[in-house]
């Protein structure tokens, strides 16, 4: 078996750092980030001529030689395999609690003399980041899952501005360069996901079609948090964020379940962006979801209706695992947009839809007025009860 190489490293009289690369072979840099470079690049090198692949574990090597015949249809070879895995597999067996690498790493920035504003913001970003995990032991390798970063930093975008996003984008791109050049991860999970830039953003809406699809998977898939969330947004309208927010004093504050009469629901001015309290009517669509879940709970649910910020990474999870790939993507506000065209098209009221969504008439016109949507479509919608959704039809025939 090979025996694994360590790395020596060592500081020179003129301060700078020294590594011993195995036999008589040193490399000198200035810094210790160049220093960790110039390792991660001769780990790389070793990985590419193959001689650490007897040390990997016996599960990992027949995994490997498994996607032969796999990587000869896709026209490469087994090696790119090998390239690819031996990093990736050793990313993850030494992954760090995300906690502990952002300590390191914050760490790291006071090292190098950055700005103090530079490292608190840093801070700020990476804390948030770490706060919207489901555990608090999950790893950098876990967190840096591309798809639930993506995921979270358009959460930002909706919480915030796509210009806060952009700042988050950037914080988390500066330390997964960092988590690379410490081999905690293979590749900067940034690379594959746009930077968020400020501007319009298309209003998309689900088909009444697609809405009772998504609420029979919540029913037949029934989680409290989950079903109420999208209940809430379809027909009530509300923001993602202003089911939870983050408060000035680092604090949080909830939607609760108190919140929410026979007639109306209150959303308080602290939540969410828009800091203006404002009652929606409970329609009898939403009323008879909520009765649907006060029967499930067997009783009036109480506390927060999501049970904390972990609750968009959670819900994320839930949508890679159930949710259809044919339906729309649930981003950029599409509930909410459901809820703003079909609930125009039913009143004709365009100053009573603003009130109720927490938008100008202006507003209301140029989004929801856009005949993307039939009044018979509107129709369809508000007939989704829990009855017609179960019965896995809707009132009236799409044409």
């Amino acid at each position: 078996m090979a025996k694994p190489l360590s790395y020596s490293v060592s500081r020179t009289p003129d301060g700078s750092y020294r590594v011993h690369l195995g036999g008589n072979k040193y490399v000198q840099r200035k810094t210790r980030l160049a220093i960790d470079s110039v390792i991660r690049e001769h780990k790389m090198t070793r990985l590419r001529r193959g001689k650490e692949l007897a040390d990997a574990p016996p599960a990992l090597v027949a995994e490997l030689l498994a996607l032969h015949a796999r990587c000869e249809a896709a026209g490469t070879k087994v090696t790119d395999a090998v390239d690819f895995w031996l990093p990736y597999y050793s990313a993850q067996a030494a992954s760090l609690p995300l906690a502990d690498a952002i300590d390191s790493f914050v760490a790291d920035c006071g090292v190098r003399k950055l700005a103090s504003a530079t490292i608190n913001e840093r801070v700020y970003r990476l804390r948030l980041w770490l706060r919207a995990q489901p555990d608090p032991e999950i790893t950098v390798f876990e967190a840096a899952e591309v798809s639930v970063l993506r995921g979270f930093i358009a959460d930002e975008s909706e919480r915030t501005t796509p210009a806060s996003a952009r700042n988050v984008w950037l914080v988390i791109s500066a330390f997964g360069t960092w988590c690379l050049l410490h081999d905690l991860l293979t590749e900067n999970p940034c690379k594959r996901i746009s930077k968020p830039t400020p501007g319009e953003r298309a209003v998309n809406t689900m088909s009444p079609k697609d809405a009772a699809e998504l609420l029979r998977i919540a029913v037949t898939n029934y989680d409290r948090e989950v079903l109420s969330y999208v209940t809430i947004s379809l027909f009530a309208g509300l923001r993602p964020h202003e089911f939870v927010t983050e408060q000035p004093d680092g604090g949080w504050l909830y939607f609760d379940w108190k919140a929410i009469g026979r007639k109306h629901l209150v959303k308080e001015k602290r939540l969410g962006k828009v800091k203006r309290a404002r009652p929606v009517p409970i329609n009898s669509t939403l009323a008879a979801w909520i009765d649907y879940i006060l029967e499930r709970e067997d009783g009036t649910p109480s506390g927060p209706v999501v049970d904390g910020f972990a609750f968009y990474q959670r819900f994320r999870r839930w949508k890679r695992r159930l949710y259809p790939e044919h339906l729309p993507s649930i981003e950029d506000d599409l509930l909410r947009h459901s809820y703003g065209t079909y609930r125009v098209l039913k009143l004709d009221n365009v100053g009573k839809v603003a009130l109720e969504m927490g938008n100008s008439e202006s507003t209301i016109r140029q989004y929801y007025l856009n005949g993307e949507r039939t009044a018979d479509e509107a129709e369809q919608y508000w007939a989704l009860t829990p009855d017609v959704v179960l019965k896995g039809k809707n009132t009236k025939k799409h044409r």
